[in-house]
């Protein structure tokens, strides 16, 4: 999924960055897409939540936000074409 598509849809709370975690096996692109882990990091950088994310190739998409504990907090799925650039 498109990192600044991803923060705008996060649109609940903008005093984060989204940071790529980038250890083995976190971006796992397949036949059917792409999936990728993020960090949401304050200013001061504290750890304040975590992002699952995927882009199936028929453009299907979402995501799901994490808490520092694991609780899901929120989470959004995309259909076809919502998300495309132009």
């Amino acid at each position: 999924m498109n990192i600044d598509f991803l923060a705008s849809a996060l649109i609940n709370d903008t005093n984060f960055a989204l940071q790529r975690i980038d250890s083995e096996g976190t971006e796992t692109p397949n036949s059917t897409g792409t999936r990728a882990f993020f960090e949401m990091v304050t200013e001061d950088g504290r750890v304040i939540g975590y992002i699952k994310s995927w882009h199936e190739s028929d453009d299907y998409a979402g995501f799901v936000h994490f808490d520092t504990e694991g609780n899901i907090v929120d989470w959004k799925t995309f259909a076809k074409g919502i998300h495309r650039k132009t």
